[in-house]
């Protein structure tokens, strides 16, 4: 219990990865039990999430009500296993709905368009397939698929016997909603609003993803100061009340990113040439995936504020200051 007035469990499930966890929630209301996010689809968040079951007494009939806050298989990649289990629907904002279906279901040229972008932003060949390879291996993770039923920003919803809004947030993914009970002045963050480290803000090759993923998720740190919130439980790392001061602490954070970007760029210079400057050099295939798709949406927020243009060569797209 993190946080008896809601009655707001933390469920933390094992990650495979240099961040090894992420927090789920589980919420008991008078009619029952519900959801927030769901973790990987493998054997480790299985066994976390009936091991919670068995010591709450939780019948799969008990659960009423899977929320999630992004579509990363790491919150949604067990959201259709929960489903089967519990025969609960499972809720997710609209945006993030379509990235499922684009990017985890069925034939999708995700893969392929990962591979050009990298490739137009100067990373060689053979980390291209390396890092590529390792978004092949993450997908696996999102099956079996949920059936969803999707959320717009601003409604309200019932989870346990508390009333919460759907706030937009976007930025860590394009339609990344957080759940806000404003009574309590408690936000279920997901990924958006993290205590430690920052959300990685990644900038996505299809069509129809923003291309300025960075802007949006400035403007919606920014509003969550108007929220008012008291405690903040997130997606990773512990609950915090320290609200505006984080808020403050991450805008300072990618301003000082930016400038370092910027300088990395100087007279002209690839995304892997920036990246590679910028990020720690003993990165997983899977980091520096998230490592690269940073430093191009830092790089393409230079260039919308008119700091920095674009300059193609043979295929390769190099950054410059203006």
């Amino acid at each position: 219990m993190i946080y008896e007035p809601l009655g707001i469990y933390k469920v933390k499930l094992p990650l495979p990865f240099r961040l090894n966890h992420v927090n789920c929630h589980a919420i008991k209301g008078s009619q029952g039990w519900w959801l927030v996010d769901a973790g990987l689809s493998r054997e480790a968040t299985l066994n976390g999430w009936m091991q919670f079951f068995e010591e709450h007494n939780i019948k799969p009939s008990d659960i009423k009500g899977i929320y999630l806050t992004h579509f990363h298989p790491d919150h949604y990649g067990c959201s259709g296993w929960l489903q089967n289990y519990s025969g609960a629907p499972v809720y997710i904002g609209q945006i993030d709905a379509d990235r499922i279906d684009r990017y985890w279901k069925g034939e999708n040229n995700l893969l392929n368009s990962l591979d050009t972008l990298f490739r137009e932003n100067g990373m060689p060949g053979n980390v291209v397939k390396e890092t590529v390879d390792s978004v092949n291996n993450l997908i696996r993770f999102t099956s079996p698929h949920a059936e969803l039923t999707t959320l717009q920003a601003g409604q309200v919803v019932t989870i346990g016997d508390f009333k919460y809004q759907v706030i937009l947030t976007p930025g860590h993914t394009d339609g990344h909603i957080c759940y806000y009970n404003r009574e309590h002045g408690v936000l279920l963050s997901g990924d958006h609003l993290l205590p430690e480290i920052s959300s990685n803000i990644s900038l996505w090759p299809q069509t129809g993803a923003d291309p300025n993923p960075l802007d949006n998720f400035l403007c919606a740190l920014d509003s969550i100061r108007s929220l008012k919130c008291k405690l903040v439980l997130p997606a990773h790392g512990k609950p915090f009340s320290t609200i505006e001061e984080r808020i403050s602490e991450l805008e300072d954070h990618h301003q000082a990113r930016l400038q370092e970007i910027k300088a990395c760029a100087g007279g002209g210079a690839t995304a892997y040439q920036v990246c590679k400057q910028v990020f720690r050099q003993d990165l997983s295939f899977h980091e520096l995936r998230f490592a690269m798709a940073e430093t191009l949406a830092h790089l393409v927020y230079l260039m919308y504020n008119g700091e920095l243009e674009v300059v193609q060569k043979e295929g390769v797209s190099s950054f410059r200051i203006v």
